[in-house]
Parts: C-alpha cells; sequence; structure tokens
C-alpha cells in the first residue's frame, strides 16, 4: 500500500483536469487556492447556476408578441430575464418597432444623501 504525502501535488485528470491538491488545499486552473472553508457554498452555487442557465434558455426563443403579452400582464411573478432586457433597452434607446416617439435624453438628478441634523 503506498501512502500519499499530503504536502505533494495531486493533480486531477478527465473533466477535472487543471484542478488538484496540496497541503491540505484546492487549487484551481486559474492558480487560485481554496480552503476548505470556500467550498461550504458550492451547492447554493451550482442552484443558482443552473436556475440562471433555465431562465436564460426559456427567455431566447421568445417572440417580440409574446414579449410585449409578458411585460402588460398583470403578474405578480417578476421574470428576470425580461426585466434585463427591458433595463437594457431603455439604457440603449432601443424603441419597440412602429413607435413614432422619440427616445428621451433625460438625465434625473439626484440630490444624493442628506447630511446630518443636529436636534
Amino acid at each position: 500500500m503506498s501512502k500519499i504525502d499530503p504536502h505533494d501535488r495531486i493533480e486531477l485528470t478527465g473533466p477535472w483536469a487543471g484542478f488538484g491538491f496540496q497541503a491540505g488545499h484546492m487549487f484551481t486552473p486559474e492558480g487560485h487556492q481554496l480552503e476548505p472553508c470556500d467550498m461550504t457554498w458550492w451547492s447554493l452555487t451550482c442552484n443558482i447556476a443552473r436556475e440562471w442557465r433555465l431562465m436564460m434558455a426559456e427567455a431566447a426563443p421568445r417572440t417580440s408578441a409574446a414579449r410585449k403579452a409578458s411585460t402588460t400582464a398583470k403578474s405578480s411573478v417578476i421574470y428576470l430575464a425580461e426585466a434585463l432586457r427591458i433595463r437594457q433597452e431603455r439604457r440603449s434607446g432601443v424603441r419597440e418597432p412602429g413607435s413614432d416617439a422619440e427616445t428621451s435624453n433625460v438625465v434625473y438628478m439626484s440630490r444624493g444623501p442628506r447630511p446630518r441634523q443636529r436636534v
């Protein structure tokens, strides 16, 4: 039986190529070192990534008519992909086809936080 020295670098192979272990830490292909406590949130991160992929896949094939219907319908559900698309269109000045109104170039100014006042 061979013994593994925990201070030796152990490289992973296959789909994990580039990752490895050395001195009780995991390292990434980019050279980042991960502490054991850094890995406690991987399940949550993977679930968020999976939901994001599903959300983007659902939003991709929609037609403009379906987009209009989803934005005008009353609903308590907010579709993040739609909200991000609408925000991006507003920022870039993209208009709906057939709309005769010009886009506004108005910039709304805000004063910022108020200073503390003595009582």
